[in-house]
């Protein structure tokens, strides 16, 4: 592999990027991940961080990421209990769990059941010596919609770590894979690079609940990449849940590619981290194809949740869907830039997009941008955004019948959440983020 140099003008947190090799870089990469990272490390060094001066971050202030003194998940130690593990697991049984500890695969604590012929889970660690590696060079950077981010660019030079997830043509997985990810900042500033392939062959079927849990209190960055192929006559349901510590600082981008008769539903729910940013891209590479990506984002105090999604229609007769709610408490803000592409060959595409946010207090802050860009002339498109507080005449009618103010504002703003939770399949996780939101409105006796 080449080495790419630090100069003196590049910023402390890519300079050490590039000057720390990627776990497994010792133990033979095959060529094609070797090449990757190579050309991630070439991008990467013309790269400089990114500031509220530029477009796309012109909302928050990630300076604060940036001036945090990360160390390696290796000089961290950070033993996690059963009892903990036992609490953070899904009640269903699973089809696979793995789990990460500080950006480390934990194979003891990790369970991968029977599977149908050919379908592979793994951590990137195991996917060295199996027959199937190479051919995850179909996958690995196919999507380069983030090529020359610096996030990107630095998970892309540097994971070792993350799931595989690959199932063969026609098989279907009945039950939730979870990929469980913990991680502590209380003896020092960890920084990881999970990286997750999801690909689902034609007409297979499966469930990825994909989990960010924070441990105690510290700051970490935990830096994020999905790549999900789905192919044709496919249904993938991807739930994300994100409940960092409350000083952590959680990046993650989503690329996604959809085949002819494409199904994926994505539900990402933010609740954790002082600064988070989530940016998802849907590729479309087929016709007929059905897409969701609904989010909800809960945040208070000093939070930021920052969201950021575009889904591309190039071919004709496809649809996507999209609903994402915030929730804003005491000085807390959010986020939303949604933009939806309907290139001129994609005739009769059907896209409806629709943000929705709650202020709770006097200092909240949101900002919402949804972009709707249509070269197309055979399209039912609608896409708005709103922007409230509760509303008078909900609360009437409660207080008519005997709640109090402070319950009846509360019922409002778990009923508010709930719609997005409610689309949740996996019982257990669903009820598990009920729980959260009943205890952060302060909602009890439901």
């Amino acid at each position: 592999m080449s080495t790419v140099t630090q100069t003196t003008d590049q910023h402390p947190f890519i300079g050490e990027a590039l000057a720390q090799p990627g776990p497994l870089a010792g133990q033979g990469l095959p060529g094609w991940w070797a090449a990757l990272r190579t050309e991630s490390l070439g991008r990467l060094a013309g790269l400089d961080v990114p500031t509220s001066r530029q477009e796309e971050w012109r909302f928050i202030k990630p300076k604060a990421i940036f001036s945090t003194d990360f160390t390696s998940p290796d000089a961290v130690s950070f033993e996690l209990g059963d009892e903990a593990l036992a609490d953070l697991q899904l009640q269903e049984e699973t089809a696979a769990t793995l789990v990460y500890v500080n950006g480390r695969f934990d194979a003891a604590r990790s369970t991968v059941g029977e599977l149908p012929d050919g379908v592979v889970v793994a951590d990137w660690s195991q996917m060295l010596d199996h027959d199937e590696v190479d051919r995850l060079a179909e996958y690995v950077g196919a999507n380069d919609y983030f090529n020359g981010d610096v996030f990107y660019e630095i998970n892309s030079a540097q994971y070792g770590q993350g799931a595989v997830i690959l199932v063969p043509r026609g098989q279907v997985i009945e039950r939730p894979i979870h990929l469980l990810f913990v991680t502590t900042g209380q003896e020092g500033a960890v920084h990881a690079n999970p990286r997750n392939l999801i690909v689902a062959g034609e007409s297979a079927q499966l469930t990825v609940v994909e989990e960010y849990r924070g441990h105690g209190e510290g700051s970490y960055l935990n830096n994020v990449v999905d790549e999900v192929v789905v192919g044709a006559n496919a249904d993938v349901k991807h739930f994300k849940v994100q409940r960092e510590a409350t000083d952590a600082f959680h990046v993650a981008r989503n690329l996604i590619t959809l085949s002819q008769d494409a199904r994926y539903i994505s539900t990402a729910v933010t609740l954790g981290a002082a600064l988070s940013r989530n940016d998802s891209y849907a590729r479309y590479v087929g016709q007929n194809i059905d897409c969701t990506l609904d989010g909800l984002a809960l945040v208070r105090g000093k939070q930021v949740a920052d969201t950021h999604t575009a889904i591309d229609h190039a071919l004709p007769n496809s649809r996507s869907y999209q609903l994402h709610k915030t929730i804003v408490d005491d000085r807390a803000h959010t986020v939303f830039n949604g933009k939806i592409f309907v290139r001129q060959d994609a005739q009769n595409t059907r896209s409806e997009q629709l943000n929705q946010n709650l202020i709770l207090s006097a200092r909240g802050h949101v900002d919402t941008k949804p972009q709707l860009e249509i070269l197309a002339d055979d399209v039912v498109c609608s896409h708005g955004a709103t922007v409230g507080q509760l509303e008078g005449d909900q609360l009437f009618y409660l207080m008519s019948r005997g709640i109090d103010e402070e319950r009846a504002r509360n019922l409002l703003t778990f009923a508010f959440a709930a719609e997005v939770i409610e689309t949740i399949t996996v019982e257990s996780l669903r009820n598990s983020l009920a729980e959260a939101v009943l205890a952060s409105t302060d909602v009890t006796g439901l």
